[in-house]
């Protein structure tokens, strides 16, 4: 019967068990820095008649919805004339019958998704490299 000795495994288990209790924070982590690139990308992309609309875009907190760690990018508040700046991005992202639409959130997206998803993938192995070492 052969036998293998791996000295230093329980370093490896300790690196594996921090890595599990960390996710959570891992993952907020890499999810803030793309969840930003999407919210400039917006904000440069939003037509400003007054930029009520522009100033009031925010990510709102992370959450944890049963183990997906997510944020909103959403619009507070209310523009000078009190009309909701969420109502208005809507009206002006998917159009109404007496208003044609000007799509700017979806291009936007589309833009930066890309170099969004690069910058999670980026920040997790930076993130899982340190707790590794």
């Amino acid at each position: 019967m052969a036998t293998f000795i791996c000295p230093g495994l329980e370093q490896y288990e300790d690196q594996i068990a921090k890595l599990g209790k960390d996710a959570v924070g891992i993952c907020k982590y890499a999810i803030y820095d793309a969840a930003g690139m999407v919210l400039e990308a917006i904000k440069e992309n939003t037509p400003v008649e007054s930029g009520d609309l522009r100033d009031s875009l925010a990510l709102a907190p992370m959450r944890n919805d049963n183990g997906y760690i997510n944020t909103k990018i959403e619009w507070a508040g209310y523009d000078s004339n009190g009309t909701p700046n969420a109502l208005k991005a809507a009206v002006l992202e998917s159009g109404r019958s007496n208003r044609s639409k000007v799509p700017f959130i979806r291009p936007a997206v589309n833009r930066v998704q890309k170099a969004a998803e690069a910058s999670i993938e980026a920040a997790l192995d930076k993130k899982i490299k340190q707790i590794m070492k």
